[in-house]
């Protein structure tokens, strides 16, 4: 293993002192097995020091979190490097929290490594912000979407019918109908019609069950028919 002479180091009375601080702190080998958990650590968790010791710290860690534990500390403790990670520690109420975690190397007197030192800090609420405001946004862009294929179809209908032709309104379809039901006709699946169009599935649907409605034709093939009767498409 590469030597450092840079670095933090943690002597005796440093670990002893450690207990002493507010704030979640932890220790390790160099081979990523806990050696001190200090008292924050331990009341956040509600797991004694003897529990959390060696491996047994993972225990309080998210299963997914706990497995990827060793990789990290092993890319770690090769590169010699200090790391952050987030990851989702149980609480003493059985409540999983996400603490962003730092960890930095040590070395002895000779600046060999001899493991890491960190803190972690709860960031649950700021993550939960966050996915929030996804979510908020993940609503507006699907509200908008819904809002462009209502005004698709209420253009769709205004443009049926130009000013002084008097035709039966069942025997007329909109434009965009009659791309629809061409396309229906030559045997286009509905998510083909909806990328072959540039609209959504949902639009599509639509406008078919319009169709089936206005012209009392109540499946598929039906449209078929009618689409070649009336030579919207041309029948083989």
């Amino acid at each position: 293993m590469t030597n450092r002479k840079a670095g933090t180091r943690l002597s005796a009375d440093m670990i002893q002192a450690l207990d002493w601080v507010p704030a979640i702190i932890w220790v390790s080998d160099n081979a990523g097995q806990c050696l001190l958990v200090n008292r924050a650590w331990r009341e956040f968790t509600g797991r004694k020091l003897e529990e959390s010791v060696g491996e047994g710290w993972l225990a309080a860690m998210h299963p997914e979190d706990a497995a990827a534990w060793p990789e990290l500390i092993e890319k770690a403790v090769n590169g010699i490097e200090s790391f952050t990670v987030e990851c989702r520690l149980r609480r003493r109420d059985g409540r999983y929290r996400w603490l962003h975690k730092t960890g930095e190397p040590f070395y002895d007197a000779n600046g060999d490594l001899l493991g890491f030192i960190g803190c972690c800090m709860d960031v649950t609420g700021h993550k939960q912000a966050l996915d929030g405001l996804r979510k908020a946004s993940e609503k507006h862009r699907s509200v908008l979407s819904n809002l462009k294929d209502a005004v698709g179809v209420i253009e769709d209908y205004l443009r049926t019918e130009e000013p002084g032709q008097n035709h039966r309104r069942d025997d007329r379809l909109t434009p965009r109908q009659r791309e629809i039901l061409h396309l229906i006709a030559r045997g286009y699946a509905t998510r083909e019609i909806a990328t072959q169009l540039h609209v959504s599935v949902k639009t599509v649907e639509s406008h078919r069950a319009q169709l089936m409605q206005r012209l009392n034709i109540h499946d598929v093939a039906g449209l078929t028919r009618f689409a070649i009767r009336t030579g919207l498409v041309p029948a083989d």
